[in-house]
């Protein structure tokens, strides 16, 4: 059994690396430098963690750097996973963007909270605060999904249905959904864009 896991891993990987298929050049959208690899930078992070000092309510991890815009001091587009500080309460993601002056403070400029079924079924990340305060529905937070392949960055979340529903950052940024059967195929059910910029 080990085995087949293993080996379904091997063949998703292979898969979410053609599915991705970005280039590895570094872009530019509306001002904003898209990251190489979505590494956390340690000026990033500072930056990250000055801009939460007193927000309460929800725990914030950022996992991904997706960009900055230089401006008067920095902006920066952090993709992390969010929990609600309540008993029980289920992760899920948002988009944080922060705003880094030249003085050293910083602050949260917007939180978007990501509704990942909503996303896969209109096929676009929206500025959207769900009132209900579930944000995961039936999807789970995953991030040991092995991603190796070069555009695929990170597995973030995944859904049980008749087989299995990936969701993949890709390079670029998109978010890809990925159906897996229970036979182990796969195919591509939607890549949506993060406009980064737009959603700024």
């Amino acid at each position: 059994m080990k085995r087949i896991i293993t080996l379904t891993l091997a063949a998703l990987m292979i898969f979410v690396f053609t599915a991705c298929g970005q280039k590895d050049e570094p872009q530019s959208v509306g001002g904003w430098e898209l990251s190489p690899d979505a590494t956390v930078t340690d000026d990033a992070k500072a930056a990250f963690e000055k801009a939460m000092e007193g927000l309460d309510g929800v725990s914030y991890e950022p996992v991904a750097l997706l960009g900055t815009q230089v401006v008067a001091g920095m902006n920066y587009c952090f993709l992390c996973e969010a929990t609600v500080v309540a008993p029980e309460a289920k992760p899920y993601y948002s988009l944080i963007y922060v705003y880094a002056d030249l003085q050293d403070n910083a602050e949260v400029t917007k939180i978007i909270a990501m509704d990942l079924g909503k996303v896969m079924e209109d096929g676009v990340v929206e500025d959207l605060q769900p009132e209900s305060g579930n944000l995961t529905g039936a999807w789970a937070v995953d991030r040991e999904g092995s991603v190796e392949a070069d555009d695929a960055v990170l597995h973030l979340a995944s859904q049980v249905v008749a087989g299995t529903n990936h969701c993949v950052l890709c390079k670029g940024w998109t978010l890809t959904f990925i159906y897996e059967d229970l036979q182990g195929k796969t195919e591509v059910l939607k890549s949506v864009p993060l406009d980064i910029s737009a959603l700024a």
